[in-house]
């Protein structure tokens, strides 16, 4: 038997895409202050337990994610990536991932966490963020 393969010509570059985070009619756009996005999946296992009988029950997985980001601080004002993140710190909000337009998106919940603020004197200054899903997100519906 052949393994499947990926069909040829699949490749995309990340970008011209999406990241917003926040109510639908309130989301922040974060697209044009990130220079990296990216949903990473994890596993947790617990070990397989061996029975009287010889088998063995296989160990629980658990899987999670979380969405990390690249984004340039803004100037610190109202309503920007940076008060939105110290202002709704803590708070469970859905998020939407689009990789690259015309394609599929991911959509989830994240809690928010505060993002970082200064750093080098004289340069445009990032901020990593690392924010936890709740839930495993989602890849949606809508085929390119």
């Amino acid at each position: 038997m052949t393994a499947p393969t990926a069909p040829a010509g699949l490749v995309k570059k990340l970008g011209p895409g999406t990241l917003t985070v926040g109510a639908v009619g309130a989301a922040l756009d974060f697209s044009g202050r990130c220079t990296k996005a990216t949903v990473v999946p994890k596993v947790d296992t617990t070990d397989d337990t061996e029975l009287l009988s010889g088998d063995t029950m296989a160990g629980d997985r658990t899987y999670t994610a979380t969405l990390e980001a690249t984004v340039y601080q803004d100037d610190l004002t109202a309503g920007g990536l940076i008060d939105y993140s110290w202002a709704n710190r803590g708070d469970e909000v859905p998020f939407t991932f689009t990789p690259y337009t015309g394609g599929r998106g991911i959509t989830g919940t994240l809690v928010v966490d505060p993002l970082e603020i200064g750093g080098d004197v004289g340069a445009k200054n990032t901020a990593e963020l690392k924010w936890a899903c709740v839930g495993f997100p989602e890849l949606s519906n809508d085929l390119p």
